[in-house]
């Protein structure tokens, strides 16, 4: 048997990379934990939608942010 699923995952990375902010959160590790209490909150669906590799695109956009945030 076999479904098809098409539709939208949205991360808010600006709101992510503000708490990463807020809280002083560099590190990788630290970042990657604030993305996935920020999927803990996504309805039954999306969450359970969310794979691996979005979590990794998300941390490493936040992570880029932070690193040229420091380097300023």
């Amino acid at each position: 048997m076999e479904f098809e699923y098409s539709g939208t995952i949205y991360f808010d990375v600006d709101k992510i990379w503000e708490e990463c902010r807020e809280r002083n959160l560099t590190d990788v590790d630290e970042i990657r934990h604030a993305v996935l209490n920020y999927t803990a909150d996504f309805d039954g669906v999306s969450y359970y939608l969310v794979e691996g590799w979005m979590i990794d695109a998300v941390t490493t956009e936040i992570k880029k942010r932070v690193d040229k945030e420091l380097n300023a």
